[in-house]
């Protein structure tokens, strides 16, 4: 049997489904509630259907019944090592925070020079306009 990984979690697929239009797969109950929040594919973000994700055959849960030498760990993971005391969650969190901003950041600096592109490239197509308009009315009071 194949195992397959969520394309949303990356966690292996107790129910895995896989999408019609792109071919990922994903757990059915997490891509279920996506659908259900957003109406799109995840991955490409093309519309999406309950009706468009397929059950692949042979789920973990019934693999793992007929092998009872392998079981599902349904306890909570543990967290890591280092985030054993509130001084170390703190830390934690300020460095995802760190990189929450930095990532914000640059997108804000990706955004502006975005827009500079498009205001150049918009000022060029209105002056090509205005050229193409006097030279069409120069070409028309010539055949005059």
């Amino acid at each position: 049997m194949a195992l397959y990984y969520c394309s949303i979690t990356g966690e292996l697929a107790e129910v895995p489904v896989i999408s019609k239009k792109s071919g990922h797969v994903f757990e059915k109950r997490v891509i279920e509630k996506y659908i259900e929040a957003n109406q799109t594919d995840p991955i490409t973000n093309q519309p999406l259907t309950k009706n468009d994700i397929v059950a692949l055959q042979g789920s973990l849960k019934k693999y793992l019944t007929r092998s009872p030498s392998l079981k599902v760990n349904n306890t909570t993971k543990p967290r890591l090592a280092n985030a054993a005391g509130v001084g170390d969650l703190m830390t934690m969190f300020q460095s995802e925070w760190d990189a929450l901003m930095q990532e914000t950041f640059q997108l804000k600096q990706n955004l502006e020079n975005v827009r500079q592109e498009l205001s150049h490239a918009l000022y060029q197509h209105d002056a090509a306009c205005r050229v193409i308009a006097r030279l069409s009315k120069e070409r028309d009071e010539a055949r005059k």
